[in-house]
Parts: structure tokens; C-alpha cells; sequence
């Protein structure tokens, strides 16, 4: 079974790497890391043995998973469980849930958490609570692991709220590193700060010490700095102030996600497409309406079909290329995963 997953640190070799970090949640002394100190420090080596033993993307499209009404753009949440499944299924090759998400966390004991990422900065064009709905069913039908082993998490309670992602409509808990920019209530952020490009970075404790299996669910959409925002710069919501990180950010992405704290915990990434942003910039409203489901053990591989997506889209509406994703080359070159990849269709 390793041999069908990309090797994984395990939890107790983790804790050494990251090293000394004082772990106190839910302790009043430990207030979430918000501003903390930005000052230089020594990077530390980046994981080895990243690059996936699969590099396939599954892209499950329907038309009949968006429709619109009053000017508004419905997702339909039982297109959408049949999608993912069927993407799900054809990953590996399986013919059931339960086979599928063994290849997924061979290593998976009873008890451990399954973490689902979510991306829930703009209001517009957020992780859809349909497919986070579908993921959650998927785990608890087939495998039957316990809702209460499941959580879904953003970087505030807020943002989730604000999209529907709440426990009454997905069956989980919802989790967010603060509840808001007014209240800083919540796990918080570690107290011990990581090392991206020689600057101090502090990691959500939900990351760290909250989970024991992620499940990185992306959107698709335009971002002026990146280019790109996809599975790879999903994690920008795993640490506090990430916009201090947006000048440069074509090499911080990559190596952000080579740091044990996201590499240890890395087992699938899935980018939402139902609808995206292709034109305009990431905070604005959808327009475009790819109606897909990507999924991948390859971040490098799915964050490369979604850009291509992307220029589908904008090519359909007369456009040329948007702008490129300048993390990609940064991440092949550090193993995370290939731009050349075995690209697998399905409509449903």
C-alpha cells in the first residue's frame, strides 16, 4: 500500500522536525499568533521524498451541475455527489468508496482525524459547501469513518459562516483558526514560529496539532500575485499574515508546501471548478462556469490542468492567456509533483 501513496512523515518523526513548539490549545495564555515576529530566520530542509507515485488528474465535468437563476449561479448538490464519487472511483481504479479512500490513507488508523482545507476568502467564489458535502458523505459511507473523526477548516469561523460551511448543513464540525478579525478566540496560532524563505511564519494549531489526514480543496481563480489560485496556494490560509508573502510568492508558495507541517499531512488535493473566476481578480464574482471537479495526488499536476482550464474559459469568451502561475516551476523543481501529467475524463 506505501508504494500507492507518496511517503508521509509519521506523526511522532514530525513533532522532532518541527521541534519545541508549545502546544496549549484552548489555554488562555495562548492567544492566536496574529502579528507576531516577522524577523529573518534560518530556513530548515525541506521534506525529501515529495513527488507523488501518480500523477493523474481526474477532471469529472456535467452540465447540469450549475444552472442559473436570477442572475444567480446554483450548484446542484446531488450532480455534484455523483461527480466527485466517479472522480473519486477513477483515481485508483476502484469500484468502491471504501477501496478508494484506503488508497487515499493506507495508513489511516481508527480515531485519526480527516481534515478537510477549505478556501473561504471571497464570499463570491468559495469551497462549495455541495462538494465539501459530497467529500464528507464519500467518508462516511464508504470507509464509515465517524463524522466525529471529519472537520472542515479556514483560516476564520466567520468566512465559513458566511458560506454556508457550517455543522448543521455538512454533519462536521466547522473549524476556523480564529473566529474573526474582532475576536481572536479559537485554536489560534503557534506560538513557535516556521521558517519560509528566512522569514518567521506562524502556522495554524488546527494544522499542527488538529489533524491527522488533509484533504487540500482548492478553487479555482484568478490572483494578481500569483497568478493562480489553486491547491498549492490554498495553504496561503494555513498561516497567519499571509499577504506578507505576496511579493515573491512564485518561490514562497513552493516551498510553503515542502515544510513538514504540510507535506507530513498531505494525502489528496481537489480543486473545486464548478464555477471560478477567469477574467477578473480573485475577490470578485464568478464568471465563469467550468462545471468540473479536478482531482489529484499531484498538486503540481491538478494546479496545472486548472490553469489550462482557466484558459479554456477565457479563450471560449475571446480572451487570451491569463496570467501564469510562477509557483509551478518552483514546485516541480522541489519534487512536489509534475507539469506533465495523465489526464483522465469523465462526464457525468
Amino acid at each position: 500500500m506505501k508504494d500507492d501513496i507518496k511517503k508521509k512523515i509519521n506523526r511522532r518523526k514530525f513533532i522532532k522536525i518541527v521541534g519545541g513548539s508549545t502546544i496549549c490549545l484552548g489555554a488562555a495564555t495562548c492567544l492566536p499568533h496574529v502579528e507576531g515576529d516577522w524577523s529573518s530566520c534560518e530556513d530548515r530542509e525541506l521534506v525529501e521524498d515529495l513527488m507523488p507515485a501518480s500523477h493523474r488528474v481526474v477532471e469529472v465535468s456535467s452540465a447540469n451541475a450549475v444552472y442559473e437563476q436570477d442572475n444567480k449561479k446554483i450548484i446542484v448538490e446531488e450532480v455534484v455527489i455523483e461527480m466527485f464519487r466517479a472522480g473519486l472511483l477513477a483515481l485508483k481504479d476502484q469500484t468502491t468508496l471504501a477501496g478508494a479512500w484506503n488508497a487515499v490513507m493506507p495508513e489511516r488508523q481508527a480515531g485519526e482525524k480527516v481534515a478537510l482545507k477549505a478556501n473561504t476568502l471571497s464570499p463570491y467564489v468559495p469551497t462549495s459547501p455541495e462538494l465539501l458535502g459530497a467529500i464528507v458523505g464519500s467518508l462516511t459511507d464508504g470507509p464509515q469513518i465517524p463524522a466525529a473523526d471529519i472537520f472542515v477548516w479556514d483560516r476564520r469561523v466567520d468566512e465559513l459562516e458566511s458560506v454556508d460551511i457550517v455543522p448543521a448543513r455538512l454533519g462536521v464540525e466547522c473549524l476556523g483558526t480564529i473566529k474573526s478579525t474582532s475576536d481572536l478566540s479559537g485554536p489560534g496560532y503557534e506560538i513557535e514560529p516556521a521558517c519560509l524563505s528566512g522569514r518567521k511564519i506562524y502556522f495554524s494549531k488546527i494544522l499542527t496539532n488538529g489533524l491527522d489526514h488533509l484533504i487540500n480543496v482548492s478553487v479555482m481563480k484568478n490572483h494578481l500575485a500569483s497568478g493562480f489560485t489553486g491547491c498549492l496556494k490554498n495553504h496561503y490560509g494555513s498561516f497567519s499574515q499571509p499577504a506578507k508573502f505576496h511579493e515573491g510568492c512564485e518561490n514562497h508558495i513552493a516551498i510553503l508546501n515542502s515544510l513538514p507541517e504540510v507535506a507530513s499531512v498531505s494525502r489528496l488535493h481537489i480543486m473545486d471548478a464548478l464555477i471560478g473566476v477567469c477574467m477578473g481578480n480573485t475577490h470578485e464574482p464568478s464568471d465563469c462556469t467550468p462545471a468540473r471537479l479536478l482531482l489529484s495526488f499531484d498538486p503540481v499536476a491538478i494546479d496545472s490542468r486548472g490553469l489550462e482550464v482557466r484558459d479554456e474559459m477565457r479563450a471560449e469568451a475571446g480572451m487570451g492567456a491569463g496570467l501564469p502561475a510562477g509557483y509551478l516551476a518552483k514546485a516541480a523543481e522541489l519534487g512536489l509533483g509534475i507539469t506533465e501529467f495523465e489526464l483522465v475524463t469523465l462526464t457525468i
